[in-house]
C-alpha cells in the first residue's frame, strides 16, 4: 500500500514530495537463544543477605547479567536463589555464595545456621547433579494397573467462571484462563502440598520435613529433564514458595476419591487467599498471581498428596496422578501407585507433559492418532492406539524407562509448541511478525525537510489453528535510518519496551534534497528483526528553482595519474535578482569565497573559474561543492557538487648498479 503526499510550504522554506509505504523490505530471524557453550558451567547461586526486598533485586541484577553472557537460567528459587548453567569465568558479585557441580554435592551438615528453604533448596541442588538411581527404575505397571495410571490423566478443565471471563482479554497476550499455551519461556511452578488436621477426616497422614524435601527435588528434576529436551524453548522454572510449608486441610484428600478434589483444594486455596466460586478459579487466580509477581510467561500448580501410610499409594477410587490439558493443575500423590517416591519425577514429567496439551499415547488412552492438540494443533500420530504414522518411545508412553532414556516423539514435542518449520532457529510460537502501522509523516512548520515520524509496532502472534492465537514476544528496540545514515535509536513512547505493541515517535536532521528513504527496524524479545520502509522521499527546494549553480570540469592539467590542479567553470544563475556571492568548499573545508570572471557581482547570471591543488589532497574520494546567494538573500540550499578521486602516490625502489669487470 503506497500514499502519496504534497507536503508544501512557502517560497524559502521547502516542497516534500512523499511517498509513504508500509513495506517490509527485510527480515532477519535469530535465535534468541541457543544451547548453553560446552565450556558452562551448572552452578548453585545463594545470596547472603537475607533481606527479602534486597535479594529480589539483586537476584534480578545477577540473573539479567548472567543472560546477556550468555548464560541460562533454569531454576529460580525466590528470593535468594537460583541454578544456573553459566559461561566458564562469569562474574558474580561477591555477596553470594556459588556452588559449581563440578565440586560435588554440598555438605547441608554445614549449614545449620540457613534457613529451611534453603536446606531444602541445597537438597534440591545434590539430588540434580548427583541423582540415586531410581529404586523403581524397573517397575512396570501391569495392565490394570495402567487403567487407573493412565486413561484417566488427561482431563479437560471446566469453563472461566463467567464472572472472570472479561479477564480473558482481547489483548495479544495470554489471558486469565491461558496459563500454559505452549512450553517456552518462563514458567511460574505452585507446589502445594495439603497436611490433614482431623478435623473432618481422620488425620493419617502428615508431611516429613524429608518428604517435602523429596517432593521439591523431584519436581524439579522433572522440570529440568523438560529443559535439556529443547534448548530453543529456554525454559526458566521460578518455584512461588521454597519452604515447601504444608497448608492445613480437614480434609485427608488421599483417603477419599478423586472425585472430591474440590473438597480440599477449595479449602487450601482459600487458606492462601483465593475465595473464587470454583476451586478451578481459585487455582487459576493464584496461577495468574504468580505470573505477575514473578514475571513469567505461564503460571500451573502441583497439589502434591501425601500417601506414606496408605497402602496403595491411591486415591479411594483407584486414582493416583492426573493433570488438566492447559491447566490450571495437576495432582500426583507422594507415593504415584507402584512406581513409588524414588520416581516421582518420571510421573511428574508425563503430567506437566499435558499441563502444556500434550495427549497421552499408550493405548489404553484410546487416544486416535489424527486427534489434534496444543497450540499448533499437532496430531497424535504417535499414539499407540491405532495405525498412526510413529511408533517411537516417549515419555507421553507412560512409565519410567522413557523418563530415564530422555525419550520425546516429535508429535509431542509439536502438541507442546516445539516445532520450528522453517529451520529459522526459532520455534514456531516465538517467530511472530513485527508490523508497522498507523504511520504520519509530517514536516515541520520552519524546517520543511526534517520530519517527524509516529507510528506503532506490533508482534502479531504466530497463528494457531485450534486456540487463540497469543504471543509472549515483547518489542525490545527501535531503531530508524534516514538517507543511508547510521541506524538512530528510538526511545519508547511510553518510557518502556515491555509489551507486544509500542508506539514511536521521531524526528529526522534535515532531509538532503533529492531522493532518499527512511527506514525503521524493530528487535523482538525472541531476537527477530524486522526492518520496514515509511517514507520514500523526493525534496525539492524552492530556492534551488530560484538559484542554480554549475560546476563543469574541464581538465586536470598534468595528466590523469601525474595531474596537479582541477580546472573547472562554474555560473550561477538567480531568476529573480542578481548574483551577490558565490562560495566553494573541499570536502568539510571552510567555505571559501568566488570571485566572478568579470570581477563584479551585478548581474543575474555570474560565472567563475575555480581552480583546485590536487597536491594538497590525500589519496581517496573528495567532493567539491558550490552555491551562490542572490541580491534579495535567498541562499541556495542545494550546491552544485563533484568528485575527485586521488590515486595513492606511486613508490620507487632505487637498486645500486653494480659494475661488473671482466
Amino acid at each position: 500500500m503506497a500514499l502519496g503526499k504534497f507536503l508544501r510550504s512557502s517560497i524559502g522554506v521547502g516542497l516534500l514530495i512523499l511517498s509513504v509505504t508500509f513495506s517490509l523490505i527485510q527480515t532477519h530471524p535469530v535465535r534468541a537463544t541457543t544451547t548453553p557453550p560446552t565450556t558452562s558451567n551448572r552452578v548453585l547461586v545463594l545470596l547472603q543477605d537475607d533481606t527479602r526486598m534486597h535479594n529480589i533485586q539483586t537476584t534480578h541484577s545477577i540473573i539479567h547479567s548472567l543472560e546477556m553472557a550468555g548464560g541460562h537460567i533454569i531454576h529460580i528459587f525466590p528470593p535468594s536463589a537460583f541454578i544456573a548453567d553459566v559461561p566458564a569465568g562469569a562474574c558474580i558479585p561477591s555477596n553470594a555464595f556459588v556452588y559449581d557441580a563440578k565440586d560435588g554435592k554440598i555438605d547441608i551438615d554445614t549449614l545449620n545456621d540457613l534457613p529451611d528453604a534453603v536446606h531444602y533448596i541445597i537438597h534440591t541442588w545434590n539430588a540434580l547433579i548427583a541423582p540415586l538411581s531410581p529404586a523403581g527404575t524397573s517397575y512396570q505397571p501391569n495392565a490394570l494397573e495402567l487403567e487407573h495410571d493412565l486413561s484417566r490423566r488427561a482431563m479437560h478443565p471446566p469453563p472461566v467462571a463467567s464472572t472472570l471471563q472479561s479477564l480473558t482479554t482481547n489483548v495479544l497476550t495470554p489471558g486469565y484462563a491461558e496459563t500454559s499455551e505452549f512450553f517456552i519461556g518462563r514458567v511460574a511452578v505452585g507446589i502445594v502440598l495439603p497436611e490433614s488436621d482431623g478435623r473432618v477426616d481422620p488425620s493419617t497422614e502428615d508431611w516429613s520435613t524429608e518428604e517435602r524435601a523429596l517432593v521439591i527435588s523431584k519436581i524439579t528434576a522433572a522440570l529440568d529433564w523438560w529443559a535439556t529436551q529443547e534448548p530453543a524453548a529456554n525454559l526458566t522454572f521460578v518455584y512461588d514458595d521454597a519452604t515447601m510449608t504444608p497448608i492445613p486441610s480437614s480434609y485427608e484428600p488421599i483417603s477419599r476419591p478423586y472425585s472430591d478434589q474440590s473438597l480440599w483444594i477449595n479449602e487450601v486455596m482459600g487458606k492462601k487467599g483465593y475465595t473464587e466460586s470454583s476451586y478451578f478459579d481459585r487455582v487459576r487466580s493464584y496461577n495468574n498471581d504468580m505470573r505477575q509477581i514473578h514475571g513469567t510467561d505461564w503460571a500451573f500448580t502441583i497439589f502434591v498428596v501425601d500417601s506414606s501410610n496408605d497402602a496403595d499409594n491411591r486415591f479411594a477410587d483407584g486414582y493416583f496422578a492426573y493433570a488438566y490439558l492447559g491447566g490450571p493443575f495437576m495432582v500426583m500423590t507422594y507415593g504415584n501407585n507402584g512406581y513409588g517416591p524414588s520416581n516421582m519425577d518420571a510421573v511428574a514429567a508425563h503430567e506437566i507433559g499435558h499441563i502444556f496439551h500434550a495427549l497421552d499415547q499408550y493405548s489404553s488412552a484410546y487416544q486416535p492418532c489424527t486427534r489434534r492438540s496444543g497450540y499448533l494443533g499437532v496430531e497424535n500420530q504417535n499414539s499407540q492406539y491405532g495405525d498412526c504414522a510413529s511408533d517411537q518411545p516417549s515419555i507421553m508412553r507412560g512409565q519410567v524407562t522413557p523418563y530415564t532414556n530422555e525419550a520425546l516423539d516429535a508429535y509431542a514435542r509439536g502438541q507442546i509448541g516445539w516445532r520450528d518449520s522453517n529451520g529459522n532457529g526459532l520455534l514456531d510460537p516465538l517467530d511472530t511478525t513485527i508490523s508497522l502501522s498507523n504511520i504520519k509523516v509530517v514536516t515541520d512548520g520552519l524546517v520543511s525537510n526534517v520530519l517527524t515520524v509516529t507510528g506503532n509496532l506490533l508482534d502479531e502472534p504466530f497463528p494457531s489453528p485450534l486456540r487463540r492465537s497469543v504471543t509472549i514476544n515483547t518489542i525490545t528496540g527501535i531503531q530508524y535510518q534516514a538517507d543511508g545514515e547510521t541506524w538512530i535509536d528510538v526511545p519508547a513512547a511510553d518510557g518502556a519496551f515491555d509489551s507486544y505493541s509500542a508506539d514511536f515517535t521521531f524526528s529526522t536532521p534535515p532531509i538532503p534534497t533529492g531522493e532518499t528513504e527512511i527506514l525503521i527496524r524493530a528487535t523482538n524479545s525472541a531476537g527477530k528483526v524486522m526492518t520496514h520502509t515509511i517514507a520514500n522521499l523526493s525534496v525539492v527546494d524552492p530556492v534551488d528553482e530560484i538559484i542554480q549553480t554549475t560546476l563543469t570540469r574541464l581538465a586536470r592539467q598534468g595528466g590523469d595519474d601525474t595531474a596537479s590542479t582541477m580546472l573547472y567553470n562554474g555560473q550561477a544563475t538567480s531568476e529573480i535578482s542578481y548574483i551577490a556571492e558565490m562560495y566553494y568548499r573541499i570536502d568539510d573545508d571552510a567555505w571559501q569565497p568566488l570571485v566572478p570572471d568579470d570581477g563584479v557581482f551585478d548581474e543575474p547570471q555570474e560565472t567563475f573559474t575555480l581552480l583546485v591543488d590536487l597536491t594538497a589532497l590525500q589519496p581517496g574520494e573528495h567532493r567539491i561543492r558550490a552555491y551562490a546567494v542572490d541580491g534579495v538573500g535567498n541562499v541556495e540550499s542545494t550546491p552544485a557538487s563533484d568528485y575527485i578521486t586521488i590515486a595513492p602516490k606511486r613508490g620507487y625502489v632505487f637498486l645500486p648498479l653494480v659494475m661488473m669487470h671482466p
